[in-house]
């Protein structure tokens, strides 16, 4: 699982991932999201782009719970969006779209985190 840093604009950050969602080959003791962003990402709004996930495993979905709980914790938000249909099958299928936020696309995800247009 590769994560990356789109944009970042006053409390919302836009991370991409790319590849397999699992914690099979990387360290359970390291928080990648807190490895990329700092320990005070929870207290943001992450917008994260699953476009470019080719799946998600128990272990992604265990490293997604972490994640949310912390985020709840902490007065952030953690938004998953644009997630392939396989994902969103899974997704569905755990009922983990009753635990998550979740959006379509960037632009219901950013109106979910409350981020206004300006035009």
């Amino acid at each position: 699982m590769n994560l990356e840093i789109t944009s970042t604009k006053d409390n919302v950050v836009h991370v991409a991932v790319f590849g397999k969602v699992t914690q099979d080959a990387t360290s359970r003791d390291v928080d990648p999201l807190a490895a990329l962003l700092g320990a005070e990402v929870y207290a943001l709004n992450v917008l994260l782009n699953l476009r470019d996930t080719e799946m998600v495993d128990s272990s992604g979905i265990g490293w997604l719970l972490v994640c949310h709980k912390k985020f709840k914790e902490n007065g952030g938000r953690l938004i998953c969006h644009s997630a392939p249909p396989v994902v969103a099958n899974v997704f569905r299928l755990m009922r983990m779209d009753l635990v998550f936020e979740c959006a379509a696309n960037a632009a219901e995800a950013e109106k979910l985190a409350g981020v206004t247009s300006q035009e």
